[in-house]
């Protein structure tokens, strides 16, 4: 009895020390392989519903087999056997299809008589000479409605094109639903790939209604390289909105803004005050500042500052004056005439004089804005190069006011701004291979200038740069938009 309790005694003693280590082990892990310890051991082999599951998801079809048309428009695999394992196919059932195949050349419907291998499963064959790719229509169908709407057109304009050019009704939807695929990737592209750019950019908005709502398109192109950095739909124009817009356009950093062209606009706030944006040289498109000029002369003559009347002639001389410093060539010399308004004003009397003074307050504040092109060629004296690039958008009929959502007004921005910087790059690249061979020259003729010498690498990153932006650009197109 003595000997049967220390035995029971002698177990529980070795569960209790079994548990405690299982407790305090510094590692708890089930090990089940040795490949954690061996990691040279070969890889196990996969089981063979793995292997075929991988051939189904990689193989989405097989170009050995051979195809022949039999009676009734039954298309027929002519092999008997499975070219992998060698086993006899069996006959799978038909699959109804209609193709209605490239350039115009008809529809046609026809049976697929399917086969099927134990060991290999579905015989999958190459049916794009046959028959489209997921759906009825050739996939160059949905490459030239891409590029028409790229270039301008809506759904129901294609709708008419397609009518004309190839007889052929494809419903609006079919339409929307093609142009729709490359929208997503379009986004992700232009989000994240960079333009050439000079650092010089033009800003501005175009106000829209999108599903009966306001909403602003908010639009940016370089001055000198006439690239579009970002073009972006936002349901507020304002610091916060300007800067995701600025932000997405410098592309993480790559891109550096060194001036902004903007009209006379203050709804960006003190943005250009904040840490990011300090540095930037602001400019006031100077077709602007005149408008606002003559309305301030209009009020005051009395009239109305939405009048499309011309100001009397007995104010016109006033108008010039303020018109002389807008246009002033110098910085001193626009200081001085500055003055001469003042003293002008300050003379001046008159029930609305108010509006003479305001004027001038307006010129006082935005003086470093209206002179900036005075001390740096690259920003021009006015906005017009924004302003008319916004006629690409509104080329769309309902682009301003007849858009239901705000994708549908973003695809339209980003179709655009794909499209016109895809024909820019062939351009510009051309432009920097002349300039590096003018270089070539002037090198070979002071081969000694160490500043020369260092000017080939700047060229060779530059042009490894625009080869890696151009291929983004590329690879889209060839994905979306280049026919077979």
């Amino acid at each position: 009895m003595r000997e049967k309790f220390k035995g029971n005694l002698f177990l529980i003693i070795n569960m209790l020390i079994s548990k405690i280590r299982k407790v305090m082990a510094p590692i708890n892990i089930g090990q089940s392989t040795l490949n954690k310890f061996f990691p040279n051991l070969p890889e196990p082999k996969k089981s063979d519903l793995l292997v075929k599951k991988d051939k189904l998801d990689t193989i989405a079809c097989d170009s050995r087999y051979n195809l022949r048309l039999e009676s009734g428009n039954t298309i027929e695999i002519e092999e008997t056997h499975c070219l992998d394992c060698g086993k006899r196919l069996k006959k799978n059932g038909f699959n109804d299809r209609v193709a209605i195949l490239d350039k115009g050349l008809g529809r046609y419907e026809f049976k697929l008589h399917r086969k099927s291998c134990k060991n290999c499963g579905e015989i999958r064959p190459d049916y794009s000479k046959l028959a489209p790719k997921y759906g009825n229509y050739h996939e160059n169908y949905k490459r030239r409605a891409r590029q028409h709407y790229m270039e301008g057109l809506m759904p129901s304009q294609i709708k008419r094109t397609f009518k004309i050019d190839f007889g052929m009704d494809i419903s609006e939807s079919s339409i929307v639903n093609w142009v729709r695929i490359a929208a997503e990737p379009f986004r992700e592209m232009l989000e994240e790939t960079p333009v050439p750019s000079s650092g010089y950019w033009g800003y501005d908005e175009i106000n829209l209604r999108v599903g009966g709502e306001k909403m602003y398109a908010i639009n940016t192109v370089d001055l000198n390289t006439r690239f579009n950095p970002v073009a972006k739909i936002s349901p507020k124009m304002g610091r916060n909105a300007g800067r995701v817009v600025l932000m997405e356009g410098r592309k993480k950093a790559t891109l550096r803004i060194n001036g902004l062209m903007k009209d006379c606009t203050t709804n960006l706030g003190g943005l250009f005050k904040t840490r990011s944006f300090k540095h930037i040289v602001q400019q006031n498109c100077l077709t602007h500042v005149k408008w606002i000029a003559s309305k301030h002369i209009k009020a005051f003559a009395g009239l109305s500052k939405q009048s499309r009347k011309p100001v009397p002639k007995e104010w016109r001389w006033l108008l010039k004056r303020l018109y002389a410093l807008i246009d002033s060539e110098t910085e001193s010399d626009s200081y001085v005439k500055l003055e001469i308004i003042r003293n002008t004003v300050e003379r001046l009397k008159g029930e609305k004089i108010s509006e003479l003074h305001t004027a001038l307050k307006q010129l006082e504040s935005w003086l470093p804005k209206i002179i900036a092109h005075q001390r740096n060629p690259d920003l021009p004296k006015t906005n017009n190069m924004t302003e008319g690039f916004h006629k690409k958008y509104e080329y769309y009929p309902s682009f301003k006011k007849g858009m239901i959502k705000p994708e549908g007004a973003q695809r339209v921005l980003d179709y655009r701004a794909f499209g016109h910087n895809l024909k820019g790059f062939p351009i510009y690249i051309e432009g920097v291979r002349i300039k590096y061979k003018e270089y070539r020259v002037v090198l070979l003729e002071d081969s000694k200038n160490p500043s020369l010498k260092g000017a080939g690498m700047y060229f060779k990153h530059k042009f490894l740069r625009l080869d890696k932006w151009y291929g983004k650009y590329m690879e889209v197109w060839n994905q979306y938009f280049n026919l077979f």
